[in-house]
Parts: C-alpha cells; structure tokens; sequence
C-alpha cells in the first residue's frame, strides 16, 4: 500500500485501488474519507469478482496542486487472466478525474464490467441529489436502515454534502446505479455501471474494450460564518441493549462439516468436542442425504440438529421431516427453495403443518443467503408468525482484510435491521462464514451430484473460492468471536458460526465465543 498526497486530496493505493479518498484543505470541519474507494471491477457470469494484480504504475507532472497517476492491472480468475485494464488519475486543484480503459485478453462471459464508487456508511441518514442522464434530478437521502433495493438509479451523477465540503460526482461511459452494500455486510453504499434491469451475462470476445470515466469535485464552504452539515444520529448501533429487556444470551451452534470423511480428526482432538448443535443443509432430491444427516449426527456428538431441507417440493419436504424426526434429536427445522434460496409460501404451509403434528417442533423460515434475501422478501413472511433466518459472510465481493475487519460494524447493523423486520419474532443468524458456502446468484447449472456418500465431501466441499487461506489462523478466531459479539442482540436465539471441522471449520473450537451452550 501506498499513500498519495496532491495538493488537498490524499489516497491509498492498494494494488489499482482508490482507497479512502480524503480531501483536506485544511478548511473542513473532518478529515474522514470522503469516499471509501475507487475501483475497476469485473464480475463473471456467476458474479464471482476476479482477483486483480497491478502490473504498472507512473506517478508524473507533480505540482502543488495537481498530478497524474497511470495504473496498469489484470484480472485473473482461477490464474487464468482474461483482462487488462489502466486507470489514469488526474488531480487538478479541487478535483479528482479517473479514465478507465479495459480490454479482454480472452472470450469471457460478463456481468459486470467497470468502475464502482463506494461511499462510507458514514453517510446514512444524508440528503443527496442523483442526477440522471436526461438531466433532471432527484432528491433523496442515503438510507439508514439497510435498503433493500437501490436507493438511486439511472445514474449520470450524485452531489452531497460531507461537513462543510460540498462534493459533486460525475459518471460517464455507462448508467450507474446505487446499492446499499450493507446487506452484505460490507462497509459501504456502491454506485456501480450497468444497471441490473440489464441482461446478463454477456459474451464478450477477446479484445472488446471498456470506457468508463468519473470525475469527483469538492467545494468547501469558506465563509466566516459557514457551518457544517450536521451528522445524523446513528448511536442506537451502539447502545447496549436496555436494561429492562431480558433475553438469554443466544445459543452458539456449529455448521455441519462438509469436508471428506477421511478428515474427520478423532474426537480427543481440538476438532470435534463434546455436544454442539449442528446445522445441517440437506438437498432434497440429492442421493447423499441420509449421508449428509449421519456425518451431522456424528459432529453433534448427541446434541440436537437444526435441519434445513434445500427443496421446492412439499411433499418431498413433508415426508423427509417425518422422516428426520424419527432419528432425532431435533432442536428446529426449515426449507429454503434451492432457486430463490427463501422459504415460499408453499414451504412455509408444510412447515406450520409439520410442526401442529409434532407438537413441539420449532419451525423457521427465512433465507439461507443473504440477509439481501431476507430484505427482499420480507412480505412473503408477513403471515409467517414463527422465527426467521439468514446467513453472514463478509467477502461477497470483496476479500481483502480490510473487508473481512470493517465487516464486523457493518453485522452490528444489519443484525439491528433484521430484528426491526422481525418486529418481535425470534431470529436464528447463520451460518456465519468467511467464504460463502454456495453462490446465491450464480447463473450456471448446479453440478449434478452423483455420490450417495460424504466420503469425498459435498456441498461446500465443491463451491469454489468456498474457504479461506486464513481459517484457522488465530486472526479468523478472534474474528468469530467479534462476529458473535456484534450478532448478540436482543431477539437473537442463535448464531451459526463456521464448520465443525475441516477446511471450513472453526479455529481451535474451543476458543470461539467461549464454551458452548447446548440446547
């Protein structure tokens, strides 16, 4: 990393990156970026993010108030590059101008290609004015609780205010758009070309090329008697939980491991311990399910599983939670659609009928993605009386540490704006993982599975991208335990953290979160 001062604007390059832009002219009330971060990113068909390595940099024509900086990189997936881009950034005085060319170097299959702006989340609660490509303009505001559509669309422009400088954002080459990237935990709102009521994925050839272009201005209010725009109040992300509210610290349970059977550590390792409940994620229709069930047995050491069947048929749905109530213990069930990955109102029936038949048995729905699912469609749970669900993982798109760290705030708000639409409702977050386990917007065909064991894994075993270099580092377990931090809120009955063991399981077990409570 590298940082760069020219005249009142300063930077961070990481790799090609923009990161935390600053404008300081020694007038403005803050020192605080004005925006997150300036990138070129491309998303491929099933909007995995390449990795991007920067091959080229030219610092030239520096002056006390301006200078151009020139960045060459490449976008890699897999090792395989497939496209090469440059950004040359101006700065002259009061403004920062960034040209952006991109070229495939190979046939590649796109859903998204170009800049993306990402604004702090600092900004919740502020006005902002969205200028559109014929001119006319909208006022509205950056969202506090989390979107869940975009706040802003057909884009040629933002300005807004930040203290006492004013900024003005000009986008060119493409329409732009805003999501609040908040849902997925990521510390930003992003205001990205290609608008999503766009076709996707598109093929490209090898040398199809890409032109976008911003231009960012800040203007700071130098009157004697200007006064800075004032910070919303966003303390209730920090207030503890009042006193008078009484709720039991949430149930810690544990992902079922679905790394090859041959890894299984003995059970006097720091692997499996003891009791846990265990989530278990079976794909109704899938030959490996009976599989899938006895490998979560076996890692919950006698505890109770929480069992979310993957299906669109009630009837299968219906016959296999009679079937898993006969091997119990069973601590709750759920169904999700394997399409849409929430629980439709057809699931939800099966589950309320199941649970009237069984008498005690705890039912939930939700999503087993995203809390953007949950955000989305939440009036299809407006009859659904019993808990909700989602999942947490910080590196949708994005993993560089400074993602994985901020992500933590960012779980603080989104849990807060899920216990808002639960509006009472219990809620069961999880699993919590540094990868995600299944790619929730992919466009290509699930792989068939064939195999009716777990001896050479399944599910996450097979995503790519699905685990972390630095999942049982001592780093990623101090990060669960600030994740179950952040997620114990009132309203919160359990958290899901990582797999029991394997590749994608919990660092030293033992350690995260403190002792497990069972139950």
């Amino acid at each position: 990393m590298t940082v760069v001062s020219i005249g009142a604007w300063r930077f961070t390059l990481r790799g090609a990156e923009l990161a935390d832009i600053v404008y300081d002219d020694g007038v403005a009330s803050t020192r605080a970026p004005v925006l997150r971060a300036i990138r070129f990113v491309t998303r491929d068909q099933d909007w995995r993010t390449a990795d991007d390595t920067e091959v080229g940099r030219t610092l030239s024509s520096v002056t006390a108030t301006g200078g151009t900086l020139r960045l060459e990189a490449s976008s890699r997936y897999d090792g395989v590059e497939v496209l090469r881009y440059v950004l040359v950034v101006t700065v002259d005085g009061p403004t920062i101008h960034v040209d952006a060319v991109g070229t495939t170097t190979t046939p590649f299959r796109r859903s998204r290609i170009g800049l993306v702006v990402l604004h702090p989340p600092t900004l919740a609660g502020v006005p902002f004015t969205a200028r559109h490509p014929s001119g006319d303009t909208t006022e509205t505001v950056f969202p506090t609780w989390i979107a869940p559509h975009q706040p802003a669309a057909d884009l040629a422009g933002l300005r807004w205010t930040t203290g006492r400088t004013a900024l003005s954002l000009d986008l060119a080459g493409d329409v732009f758009e805003m999501e609040d990237q908040r849902n997925w935990t990521d510390a930003s709102y992003k205001t990205y070309s290609t608008p999503l009521s766009e076709p996707f994925p598109v093929a490209l050839d090898a040398g199809s090329v890409v032109r976008q272009s911003l231009t960012l201005r800040a203007t700071t209010d130098t009157r004697p008697g200007g006064t800075a725009s004032p910070a919303p109040d966003r303390t209730f992300l920090d207030r503890p939980a009042p006193t008078a509210v009484v709720t039991p610290p949430p149930t810690l349970q544990l992902l079922a491991a679905s790394a090859p059977a041959a890894a299984r550590p003995p059970d006097d390792d720091d692997g499996p311990l003891g009791a846990v409940p265990i989530l278990v994620e079976p794909v109704l229709g899938d030959p490996n399910v009976r599989a899938v069930l006895a490998s979560a047995r076996l890692d919950a050491g006698g505890a109770p599983l929480d069992v979310r069947f993957v299906t669109d048929d009630p009837d299968l749905l219906r016959a296999a939670i009679d079937d898993v109530l006969e091997h119990g213990p069973i601590v709750r069930v759920g169904a999700v659609d394997p399409a849409t990955h929430v629980t439709t109102p057809a699931l939800q029936r099966v589950l309320r009928e199941a649970a009237d038949a069984a008498g005690a048995l705890e039912v939930v729905g939700g999503t087993r993605a995203h809390f953007t699912e949950l955000n989305r469609t939440v009036d299809l749970f407006r009859d659904w009386d019993g808990p909700l669900t989602f999942s947490v993982t910080p590196q949708m798109h994005d993993r560089s540490p400074e993602q994985v760290t901020e992500s933590i705030r960012m779980q603080r708000w989104v849990v807060s704006s899920a216990s808002r639409l639960a509006a009472g409702r219990a809620l069961h977050v999880g699993p919590v993982t540094l990868r995600p386990r299944f790619n929730a917007v992919a466009t290509s065909a699930r792989p068939v599975v064939t195999d009716a064991t777990t001896d050479a894994g399944y599910g996450p075993q097979f995503v790519p991208d699905a685990t972390d270099p630095e999942q049982h580092s001592s780093a990623a377990a101090a990060w669960f335990a600030a994740s179950v931090e952040a997620l114990s809120v009132p309203g919160v009955a359990s958290i899901t953290l990582a797999e029991a063991w394997g590749a994608r399981g919990t660092p030293r077990r033992k350690g995260v979160g403190g002792a497990f409570r069972s139950g």
